[in-house]
Order: structure tokens, then C-alpha cells, then sequence
């Protein structure tokens, strides 16, 4: 039988080595190691002579299975105990074996996911500039969102306790927008359009406040008011930018 060898078609001698035990369908646990090393022989034995330069390291693999092939050809002698174990040739060319094929399985596997994503059409990440919100002059430079959540917080609490014991507040949902509306108005009626951020939260109502909220952030972000406070722990005006 004849073969034609390409030494460049495999990753060194191993992967020639599981080719052959591949096609003896053979399992790497119980091979033949004494066929598989006259088919290895063989292949090497009718490489052309312009492989030389990519063969030594298969020449070196030939000569290791030849030693362990005159081993296995001749009778077992009384193995001494030695203090240090040496483990079978055999035993360590069947193991490299499986971790190189285990090796060899994931790069496959690898590979294969690659040549799928290929074909994969990726959408261009979408520009998304026009929906980022310039927060720097929505609020006084010393200030910020988390100052006014705090604010916000202890207001809430404040409300909550003033509240009266037996008065019951029914939910009623309101958007940003409506809530919007809202205090655009309130601010438009006042001839002093400075008023305190506490003056917009009337309710002691934990929606209500979010919404509220919300709402002064994107006025202000529209420049339609604007977020005082003098000095640190001052307390935090609303200024509506109306005539």
C-alpha cells in the first residue's frame, strides 16, 4: 500500500501518530503500540528527501519508538526496586498521546466556532452621542446628582413624619411629563421665581417625590430652570428661567 506523504498537513509527530490510530481505529487506552510504530517507520522510511529541513523532529519520535519497540521485542528481565520510580515508556507515550488529542479536541473545537462566527454578520455599534446628556450645566459645579437625592431623602423623610396619623394618601400615577407641566406652571404663576426645591415636593407620597424629581432634572437639562445653591449645605433653590 502505498502512501503520500505530507509532512505539512500535521503539527509534528504526535498528531501523525494519532492519525495512524485513527485510522486502525484503534483506542488509545489498548493500542497496538507495536503496529503503530512499524506504520510511524514507514511513513518516515518513503518521505521525500525535500522534507528534511521539517523531519527532524519526527526522526527524533522514530528513534525513541524504535528503542521502545527492541524493548518490547525482548524478553522481560527482573526489574530491580529502585528508590526513585521510572515510568514506562509506554505508559508516558500513550499519556502524552491523550493530553495532545485532548489539546488537539479543544483547538478543533475552536476552530470551529471561529469559522462559524465568520459567517456571522456583527451590526456596527450604533452612535450613540445624540443620547448622552451633558449633566455639567444642569447643576451648580459644587453640586451634584447625589447631593440632590440626599436632599430629596431627607425631605421625603421629613414630610413623612409631619404627616398626620390618620390621613390616608391615595396613589395617583403621574408621568415626568405631566409632573413636568406641573411645575412649569407653578413657577410661571410665581412673581418670585426663585422658590425652595422643598416648596415643588408637597406630597408625602415616595412616587410622587421620584417623579418630581425626575422632573426638575430634565427642566434643567432643557434650561428651563436652574439649580441654585450659594454655599455647602445651603439650601437648594429652583429658579424657573420664564417671563
Amino acid at each position: 500500500m502505498e502512501y503520500q506523504i505530507i509532512l505539512d498537513d500535521f503539527q509534528g509527530p504526535l498528531d501523525l501518530l494519532l492519525h495512524l490510530i485513527k485510522e486502525k481505529e484503534m483506542d488509545l487506552q489498548t493500542i497496538e503500540l507495536s503496529v503503530i510504530i512499524d506504520q510511524y517507520l514507514e511513513y518516515i522510511h518513503m518521505m521525500e528527501s525535500s522534507q528534511l529541513e521539517i523531519m527532524s523532529e519526527y526522526l527524533v519520535m522514530a528513534a525513541d519508538l524504535i528503542e521502545m519497540k527492541s524493548k518490547m521485542l525482548l524478553p522481560k528481565a527482573k526489574v530491580e526496586i529502585e528508590d526513585e520510580y521510572q515510568e514506562d515508556p509506554r505508559e508516558a507515550l500513550i499519556r502524552r498521546l491523550i493530553e495532545y488529542k485532548r489539546y488537539k479536541d479543544v483547538l478543533d473545537e475552536l476552530k470551529e466556532k471561529y469559522e462559524q462566527r465568520q459567517t456571522m454578520y456583527i451590526k456596527p455599534a450604533d452612535d450613540m452621542e445624540e443620547y448622552v446628556v451633558d449633566t455639567s450645566t444642569m447643576i451648580p459645579d459644587h453640586l451634584e446628582v447625589y447631593d440632590l437625592m440626599k436632599a430629596m431623602q431627607k425631605m421625603f423623610q421629613r414630610k413623612a413624619l409631619l404627616k398626620p396619623l390618620d390621613t390616608h394618601i391615595s396613589r395617583k400615577d403621574i408621568s415626568i411629563d405631566q409632573r413636568s407641566d406641573e411645575i412649569r406652571e407653578f413657577l410661571k404663576q410665581r412673581v418670585q421665581k426663585k422658590v425652595k426645591l422643598e416648596e415643588l415636593f408637597d406630597r408625602a407620597d415616595r412616587y410622587y417625590f421620584i417623579v418630581t424629581f425626575l422632573s426638575v432634572l430634565v427642566l434643567a437639562k432643557d434650561h428651563e430652570l436652574e439649580i441654585i445653591q450659594n454655599d455647602l449645605f445651603d439650601d437648594i433653590y429652583v429658579e424657573g428661567k420664564y417671563e
